[in-house]
């Protein structure tokens, strides 16, 4: 009789295993990174971006450097077409288009000057600005 019930509790397990859904996958659990993400990693040449920082740095009248924890480095090389009066620390509004950082494919059209003052960009992500809002 032993064997029996043993033989009878075997064949329900079977039966409940054999007749229960597959288990659903549940989604990762989201990052608990300590870092924010990077607004820079997020976008690709040619897309449009607008960042709000603080000025960072001059590099010439159409050139500055802007800073913010969220930029890849905390920093981000911004090209305008026109003079920009803004100093450190104020904070700017970016609207533009992200490109490659080339001293040498972008100097003539942005007017830039020393290219030592760039190389530290070179080849990185760049922002080439629409419109600037001084704050």
């Amino acid at each position: 009789m032993r064997h029996a019930a043993v033989a009878a509790g075997l064949a329900a397990v079977l039966v409940v295993t054999g007749c229960a859904r597959e288990p659903v996958a549940e989604p990762p659990p989201p990052s608990t990174g300590t870092s924010p993400p990077n607004t820079l990693a997020r976008v690709e040449v040619g897309d449009a971006l607008t960042v709000t920082a603080a000025v960072d740095r001059v590099v010439d009248e159409r050139a500055l450097v802007v800073r913010d924890v969220d930029l890849a480095d905390g920093i981000l090389l911004v090209l305008t077409r026109q003079a920009v009066e803004a100093s450190p620390p104020q904070l700017v509004t970016v609207e533009g288009t992200v490109v490659a950082f080339s001293y040498r494919g972008l100097s003539a059209r942005h007017h830039l000057t020393d290219p030592a003052e760039y190389r530290p960009f070179e080849g990185r992500k760049a922002l080439v600005a629409g419109q600037v809002t001084v704050w």
